[in-house]
């Protein structure tokens, strides 16, 4: 039985996700609340009024797709009326502001997942599944570089990657330090390196960059087998080993947006999930920043 959901916000990737979830087997879009938007071409109701929104679409379920500047005050609406929320971009200024939502979350006994969606791209469900018949894992290395200027890199990309980082070794993070530069602005961070150290011994390093020409997203994998290389931009997939390059499959139908939605419901119907990103995994991280 499909679960109506409905959409907070309705500018950047409230689009993306409107798409998939129009398409899904497993939620219905029963309205769009935004005051300040519309699009006509969106086939779901608007509302500009946010109790009218709660009202007459009844969500059983909520993706909230706002900017960091209304995403507090946002949650703290949905989740007086609606227990099964989806943060669709949770970049949060503070971790303050993170540990409110945890609290908010807690009080009104909300199911509550951060839109760490890279956990689900094609690429990284493909590696997994080769990593996973591994019998060592000795480092990660992470390259993405992309074209933001004046963005807050650490919101765009390190909080992202480094929630990768994690999932690849399957471990918590054990020592991390950073040094960071201004290359383009010299009021705000546009490159940033980054070296951990997890519970199991993994080794990880991640480069970011916001002032790239190109968009570029790399990770690559020391195992005892030998190197994976996931090109996330490219979407492509490869081993290297002793006996030269091995190409391997990438399930491309399988999209992280979608596959998000797919674990999202069953914590709409199970109140657990160990697949999606949580508020103390945003609070782990936001930590090391700390």
């Amino acid at each position: 039985m499909k679960l109506k959901i409905g959409i907070v916000g309705y500018s950047g990737i409230a689009k993306k996700h409107y798409a998939i979830l129009r398409r899904s087997d497993k939620f219905e879009v029963c309205g769009v609340f935004d005051a300040n938007c519309r699009d006509d071409h969106c086939r779901a109701k608007f509302f500009d009024d946010f109790n009218s929104f709660i009202e007459e679409a009844k969500p059983q379920a909520i993706v909230l797709c706002l900017s960091s500047d209304e995403l507090v005050f946002g949650f703290f609406k949905c989740a007086k009326y609606c227990k099964n929320i989806l943060i669709a971009e949770p970049k949060f200024k503070s971790l303050s502001e993170i540990k409110e939502i945890k609290y908010a979350a807690t009080t009104n006994k909300a199911n509550v997942c951060s839109g760490m969606s890279l956990r689900f791209n094609p690429v990284i469900t493909s590696l997994k599944r080769a990593l996973a018949k591994e019998e060592e894992i000795y480092s990660i290395n992470i390259s993405h570089c992309v074209s933001m200027p004046g963005k807050n890199i650490v919101r765009e990309l390190c909080m992202f990657d480094i929630d990768l980082a994690k999932i690849l070794s399957n471990s918590e993070i054990y020592e991390f330090s950073y040094s960071e530069a201004n290359k383009t602005n010299a009021r705000s961070t546009d490159n940033v390196a980054m070296k951990l150290k997890t519970k199991n011994q993994i080794l990880i390093n991640i480069s970011n960059s916001i002032s790239s020409c190109i968009n570029r997203f790399v990770v690559e994998v020391n195992a005892k087998s030998g190197v994976y290389i996931g090109d996330l931009s490219g979407v492509r997939l490869h081993q290297l080993n002793e006996y030269g390059q091995i190409n391997l499959k990438v399930y491309q139908d399988e999209n992280e947006i979608k596959t998000q939605y797919d674990e999202f419901y069953n914590l709409c119907q199970s109140g657990e999930s160990s697949e999606l990103s949580n508020l103390d995994d945003l609070i782990k991280i936001k930590e090391l920043f700390a």
